[in-house]
């Protein structure tokens, strides 16, 4: 039996609001949102986008964050 096709494989797209101007951002290697001009970070553990500014541990995972 032949081997499936690999499909092509996307970037992760997330599509979040900024806590701050309530618009929609689209969030692919770097989180940014353009209105407002703010960079959000990511968990290094499992890479979900940290909108709080001072959380200490990923509510996506729970890992703690490194600043």
């Amino acid at each position: 039996m032949p081997a499936k096709p690999k499909k092509d494989e996307k970037p992760v797209i997330c599509r979040c609001v900024c806590p701050y101007c309530d618009v929609e951002i689209i969030v692919e290697d770097s989180p940014f949102c353009n209105v407002c001009k703010v960079s959000f970070g990511r968990c290094a553990s499992c890479g979900a986008v940290i909108m709080e500014e001072k959380a200490v541990k990923c509510p996506s995972c729970g890992k703690p964050l490194k600043k």
